[in-house]
């Protein structure tokens, strides 16, 4: 437990074994000894790798909680989705960050939707909630409703994807199933009848989750949080992720700091060029990008 604790939380911090043992003042080979159970730290260790990490050494040594699912995450997320400002989301992330260990934080389990509460598309579409559960049972959104729960689900999980932690999915969301409060959410998947778009959209958001490092295990920052606009920036050692998005219903306007010549889009893969240091951006409503 302990060699996987301190490995966890080496990645979770965007350190290579290289850069903690310069921390610590040990060699790479002693780290790579610690992270492969050869050889275990020292109580003196011990201490410092737990004061580095800013955690207790119960937590290193496998005696408290890992990681847990992130019902803040949800309700944050989907008051901004529905209208909300993003500078709630951005202060009550800050407060889970503050309140956990850096590996707590980026290995919780972040949810949208679950399985006692109704459908996403349909929270994030519907219009009105009938009054009687048949009434309920035999709703599905309207042509206009529905194009609005997909952009802001579409919205929402490139939010779920680009944010420190586990992306975690319940099932038939990333298919477009519908459907208000349990029992009337777990309908049998789709087979054959998913939104075949939407699927594609949440494995592309996987396999550049897996792609990139900055989106696994990077720091993350705030380059915008006002209204509808949310900015994050991932970063590892090497590696810069930015997702630019607007949950409102205008265009937003942005500028935000790039280090390059050139960004591109990576789920469309659109090119932006930036001037002195600054990429111009114009987000269309319930859309954002995903700039490497």
């Amino acid at each position: 437990m302990l060699s996987q604790r301190i490995r966890e939380l080496r990645v979770a911090q965007g350190y290579s074994q290289v850069t903690l043992a310069k921390r610590l003042g040990v060699s790479k080979q002693a780290v790579s000894n610690w992270e492969n159970d050869n050889i275990q730290p020292s109580i003196e260790m011990l201490l410092r790798l737990a004061q580095l990490f800013s955690v207790s050494t119960d937590y290193l040594l496998g005696r408290e909680t890992h990681g847990l699912m992130n019902y803040p995450f949800r309700t944050a997320a989907l008051a901004w989705l529905r209208g909300g400002d993003a500078s709630a989301f951005r202060r009550d992330m800050e407060e889970v960050r503050e309140n956990y260990p850096p590996a707590a934080f980026h290995s919780g389990l972040n949810i949208l939707g679950t399985h006692d509460t109704p459908r996403l598309l349909t929270m994030l579409g519907a219009a009105r909630t009938p009054e009687s559960k048949d009434d309920r049972a035999a709703y599905r959104l309207s042509p206009e409703e529905l194009d609005m729960g997909l952009a802001r689900l579409r919205l929402g999980a490139l939010l779920l994807y680009s944010f420190p932690g586990s992306p975690t999915v319940f099932y038939g969301d990333e298919a477009g199933m519908q459907g208000f409060e349990d029992p009337l959410n777990r309908g049998t998947y789709p087979w054959g009848q998913e939104d075949s778009s939407l699927l594609a959209y949440f494995r592309q958001l996987g396999t550049l989750r897996k792609q990139r490092l900055s989106l696994q295990c990077g720091d993350i920052g705030y380059l915008y949080a006002v209204g509808g606009g949310l900015v994050l920036r991932r970063q590892s050692e090497d590696e810069v992720t930015v997702a630019a998005m607007n949950a409102g219903m205008q265009p937003l306007e942005l500028s935000i700091p790039w280090a390059g010549a050139l960004a591109k889009d990576a789920l469309t893969g659109q090119h932006f060029f930036a001037r002195n240091g600054m990429l111009r951006l114009t987000l269309p409503p319930v859309g954002g990008v995903l700039l490497v």
